[in-house]
């Protein structure tokens, strides 16, 4: 009895909001239809390489969302009395919650349709993410997938992404390292020149063309600035490279009795002969 009581009702409604049903579909259709025509203008596009296969499928994405969101629209402000009670119920118990979800999910919406537009990186891009050298494996409208050297997957929100400072070194372009070391003013620069370039040559995995270099980078207060220039193919090496070229160059100035500078040492060593010379005083 219930049952047949729920069908009339049911039946009772769908030929009281017929028109209304007929125009929610209609829309869907012509909604549906658009979507699958710009989808195949896109595909098109990719299939012609005017858009690579990351922004194809995030412009596929967002016109999914966007069709979803105008069929939620006119459907709601069709049959907005029916669903004022289901609203007030979810306005009462989630809506704060629910508020901010979507903003956060708006917000890394907005920066994923940034990335995907201003291109600062694209899917097969080495970058430097927080001194992390990843590789971008997929760029989605919400968050980016990456992969560190050790083959860690990172899945960053797009929100957070854009907020930090990146690197990109591309896929094969040449890389620029800089090393840089204070010398004091007692050393012959020619000297210093001489054994930063005897430790680039010794490496195998840098580039001869271009070819390392060394600049007389600054004149500071308490000693000369230097800086060797290498450059390397490969992105995936530089902490390795950074790294060992700092200790080549460590033990090296080492054997050649070249001390490296700070302003730290410079103190304390004024402060040793203020020192020695306040012992001699008192003698």
């Amino acid at each position: 009895m219930i049952f047949q009581n729920f069908l009339e009702s049911l039946f009772g409604w769908l030929l009281e909001n017929l028109d209304r049903l007929i125009s929610v579909l209609v829309v869907i259709v012509i909604i549906i239809l658009i979507y699958f025509v710009l989808k195949t203008q896109v595909n098109r596009l990719k299939k012609k390489e005017k858009l690579d296969e990351s922004n194809a499928k995030n412009i596929i994405r967002l016109l999914k969302i966007i069709s979803y969101t105008i069929g939620l629209i006119i459907f709601s402000l069709l049959f907005a009395q029916e669903l004022a009670y289901f609203t007030g119920i979810i306005s009462i118990a989630g809506g704060t919650v629910i508020g901010f979800a979507a903003m956060n999910t708006l917000g890394n919406l907005i920066a994923g349709i940034i990335i995907v537009t201003r291109k600062p990186f694209k899917v097969g891009d080495r970058i430097l993410y927080k001194k992390r050298v990843v590789d971008v494996l997929d760029i989605k409208l919400v968050f980016t997938k990456m992969e560190d050297l050790n083959r860690v997957k990172i899945f960053v929100p797009n929100q957070k992404l854009i907020k930090e400072e990146i690197e990109n070194y591309g896929k094969d372009e040449i890389l620029r390292r800089e090393i840089f070391v204070s010398i004091g003013y007692e050393e012959d620069p020619r000297m210093v020149e001489k054994v930063l370039l005897e430790i680039a040559a010794k490496f195998t995995n840098l580039l001869t063309d271009p070819a390392p270099r060394v600049d007389l980078y600054d004149f500071l207060d308490y000693a000369i600035q230097y800086r060797l220039l290498v450059f390397i193919k490969n992105s995936k090496i530089i902490p390795k490279i950074d790294y060992d070229l700092k200790k080549a160059i460590f033990y090296s100035f080492k054997d050649y009795n070249l001390e490296l500078v700070t302003p730290t040492i410079i103190e304390l060593r004024k402060s040793e002969a203020q020192e020695i010379e306040k012992e001699k005083k008192e003698e």
